[in-house]
């Protein structure tokens, strides 16, 4: 075979070579950020499962803390407030309003 026939082909061949060899880089880069997308997505998932729980446990101390009675108790013995007497209160008749048609 000539030299001149060669050189296409081996230029084709090194082309080719060198176009795998660009693919194979990229796909290796893309593999590796998968990898971190994905170690990013589990951390989420675990930092969210967790704050999910902090909520549960602040939602459980919020709603321990508003009863009436816990309300009342520290309104009367921590605040020094005192009950109202009867000729204290007042009472407001209350009527709603309807529209008619």
């Amino acid at each position: 075979m000539s030299r001149e026939k060669r050189t296409p082909a081996l230029l084709f061949n090194t082309i080719a070579a060198l176009f795998s060899a660009v693919l194979l880089v990229l796909s290796l880069l893309c593999a590796v950020e998968t990898a971190a997308v994905n170690d990013r997505a589990a951390a989420l998932k675990k930092e969210n499962e967790r704050l999910k729980t902090e909520n549960q446990i602040l939602q459980a101390r919020l709603d321990n803390s508003l009863s009436i009675a816990e309300l009342e108790r520290r309104a009367l013995e921590e605040l020094g407030m005192q009950r109202p007497n009867p000729g204290q209160i007042q009472t407001i008749e209350y009527t709603a309003l309807v529209d008619e048609e």
